[in-house]
């Protein structure tokens, strides 16, 4: 596609400016998050889709193994993980110790802003637990979650040896939180790389590749191997050069196909360009600056830093262009431009996420060492608070993985630590922000690529 074509369809953007939003919100349910925590085996997740225009919202609630029959569910707000408070919105009863809850519901403006602020938790009572036992804090969906339960899954590529133009599909391998064990073949192992998202509204993220153009500005594709039908689509988008940053930067719950694309020369206007779901308008956004290959210039860091339920346009500078070693946010919510200096880039990973929780996305980075065996230090600045938060772990030679693996609603602090082998086993380490436990757990093998790593820059 044409820059001319790009400049076009952007303008349809505005005209379809009104269209109503669906933003969707998700709990993952256990007796644990229950205040008092509640000894039950029982665990569900909830899917809660936003309707501003209307008012209204329409729900999933799914559990199983309570205790004794289910006598009552609801959404309760405004609370934080650890309080207890009313009922805000009433989601009913199907009985039974396993079930499926849905229906919709009115929701005030008010309480559509607590919903943003992760203030609302679902709690299903039972008659064992009259005052609820399993609950779940409601926040925006998990990266990386292929079963739609609210957690991180574990998910690793194995890519087969084949010698360029040979072609092997690559093996998808997940251990998801609920669902368990996933195999799939899928895409080429010389030619892509794994785009995580919900592109078919299921709530469940499928498996989606990026495969750049052949050639310098050939066109780029992406491969989408629905979990809605198990069907695959195919979507020309981008060209070779551009990086993929596919993210829900129109609020509607559903991920949007995009790319960054940098300027021709040093210091030449970089381009977003954004294939919105919820309208099927394309959107030319010039924002960032081109640098010097790796050593110079702005690379992407898009996330919801505003809070408005729409991911930002966003970049980390570096490279000494000014102002350096920066986060340099253009919000959603009134297209302000938002500065915050934060970390270094010669140093630092730099980890897009929400790490305490309050449905904006934080500035932070991960610091290594001089060598593969000292410990990474994680700088946080928490936008609840704007206090910091700092903790050593993994090693250097570790790469981020960064996600909500616990279910919290809040982005856990995570590495992937590779086998030292192809054939040695792979481990996931978590630090779990709900009861701040570390969990290790084996997946994949040292020549597998982490899915988790995906926002890692």
């Amino acid at each position: 596609m044409s820059l001319r074509s790009f400049f076009y369809v952007a303008i349809l953007v505005f005209a379809f400016s009104s269209a109503a939003r669906a933003e969707t919100f998700y709990a993952y349910l256990s007796g644990a998050q229950e205040v008092p925590a509640v000894s039950t085996t029982a665990t569900g997740y909830a899917r809660v889709v936003l309707n501003e225009s209307a008012g209204t919202i329409s729900f999933t609630v799914v559990f199983s193994g309570l205790s004794s029959n289910q006598v009552a569910s609801h959404i309760h707000a405004p609370a934080s993980i650890g309080a207890n408070t009313g009922v805000a919105i009433n989601f009913g009863a199907v009985g039974g110790t396993s079930g499926t809850i849905t229906g919709t519901a009115a929701i005030t403006p008010t309480q559509i802003a607590q919903l943003r602020a992760h203030q609302g938790y679902v709690n299903v009572h039972s008659a064992n637990f009259s005052g609820g036992e399993i609950r779940g804090q409601l926040g925006t969906r998990r990266p990386v979650d292929f079963d739609g339960d609210g957690k991180s899954d574990l998910s690793v590529l194995r890519f087969p040896s084949v010698t360029p133009p040979g072609t092997a599909q690559i093996t998808y391998l997940n251990l998801n939180s609920t669902s368990g064990f996933q195999s799939a073949p899928w895409g080429d192992a010389n030619t892509d790389f794994p785009v995580p998202g919900d592109y078919d509204n299921d709530g469940k993220d499928d498996l989606a590749l990026y495969r750049a153009g052949a050639t310098v500005g050939a066109q780029s594709l992406y491969l989408i191997l629905q979990s809605s039908n198990n069907t695959a689509q195919f979507v020309p988008w981008g060209l070779n050069g551009d990086q993929a940053v596919n993210r829900d930067y129109d609020g509607d719950g559903i991920t949007d196909i995009a790319v960054f694309r940098k300027g021709a020369s040093s210091g030449a206007q970089a381009f977003w360009y954004i294939r919105q779901s919820s309208n099927g308008a394309f959107r030319s956004v010039p924002f960032g600056t081109t640098g010097v290959g790796t050593t110079s210039g702005d690379t992407p860091v898009p996330g919801d830093y505003d809070g408005d339920g729409k991911f930002d346009v966003a970049v980390y500078r570096f490279g000494g262009l000014a102002p350096n070693n920066s986060f340099i946010v253009l919000r959603s919510s009134d297209s302000a431009l938002a500065v915050a200096q934060w970390g270094n880039f010669t140093t630092d990973y730099v980890l897009p996420g929400d790490y305490d929780g309050d449905g904006k996305y934080d500035y932070a980075v991960a610091r290594t060492g001089a060598t593969g065996t000292v410990p990474m230090t994680w700088f946080i600045l928490q936008s609840s608070n704007s206090q910091l938060r700092s903790l050593q772990f993994g090693l250097s030679s570790d790469i981020p993985a960064q996600g909500d693996y616990d279910g919290d609603a809040r982005t856990d602090v995570a590495v992937y630590r590779a086998g030292a082998n192809t054939s040695s086993p792979s481990t996931f380490w978590v630090f779990r922000s709900f009861d701040n436990t570390i969990l290790g757990t084996n997946w994949g093998l040292g020549g597998d690529f982490a899915v988790n790593t995906f926002d890692t820059r």
